[in-house]
This record gives structure tokens, sequence and C-alpha cells, in this order.
């Protein structure tokens, strides 16, 4: 088992720029959860949460899930009567999901290449293509 410890984690831009998701907490059920406070204004702070589920009677399988929460803020102008310019709120926000099924029978062989496969599709032009520009796949 590994320790909760911060993430850093580079971001998509042109230049890209180390974020650092410093640990909040784990929850009761065993949620990890990181927070990128580089913002400044809470409600905009990017989030991931990781929760690593043992098997049951029910499915002979671990699962490992984590999300990454990456929330947009409104802008704002403060041509309000007062000058006062309004709270940030948030927009909108950037959700991306992994959920790997790992039957209790697969072999560390087998959920490297997982591991690996995942990494490469998502460097792939495939998805890269199909989250920046919203491209489809056709036949």
């Amino acid at each position: 088992m590994a320790a909760i410890a911060t993430l850093t984690l580079a971001d998509g831009q042109t230049t890209p720029v180390n974020h650092i998701f410093n640990p909040t907490r784990i929850s009761a059920e065993g949620i990890a959860g990181w927070i990128d406070r580089s913002g400044g204004i809470a409600v905009g702070f990017s989030k991931i949460t990781m929760q690593v589920r043992q098997p049951t009677a029910g499915s002979r399988a671990y699962k490992v899930t984590a999300k990454v929460v990456t929330p947009v803020l409104e802008v704002t102008s403060p041509a309000t009567s007062t000058g006062i310019q309004p709270a940030p709120t948030k927009a909108y926000d950037l959700l991306a999901t992994l959920e790997f099924v790992l039957p209790e029978r697969s072999t560390l062989a087998q959920r490297k290449d997982l591991i690996a496969f995942t990494k490469n599709l998502l460097a792939n032009a495939v998805i890269t293509n199909a989250v920046n520009d919203f491209e489809e796949v056709y036949g």
C-alpha cells in the first residue's frame, strides 16, 4: 500500500507547467483525494481522486477508479453599478474517469500490459484528436 503523497503533473499547454496536487484526505470509503490550489480560488481548484476496491463475493475483481476534475470559472466583469466585481462562480467542469477492472486471476504481466496500453492510448492521436478537436473515428 502506497502512502498518500503530493502528485506533480504537467499541464497540456505549449510550454508545459507542473501543477502540484496536494493530498487532501482519504474518505471512509477509501477514496484518496488531491487538490491543486494554484488558482487561488477554491471553487476553481482542480481535483484528483482514486479508489481501489477489493473483490467481493459478487465480483472477483479488484476495481481501480481514478477521476480528474478541472473546473472552469465564469468570466466576470467589474461593470456593476457599484464597481465591485462579483465573486467567482463555476461555469462547468471538465472530467475524466479511468476505471480498471482487474480479475484476481490476472497476472502481473497482464496488468502491466493493461496500464501500458492505457498510457499509450492516451498519448495516441485517435484519443487526443477526439478530446482536443472533437474528431470522431470513421470507417
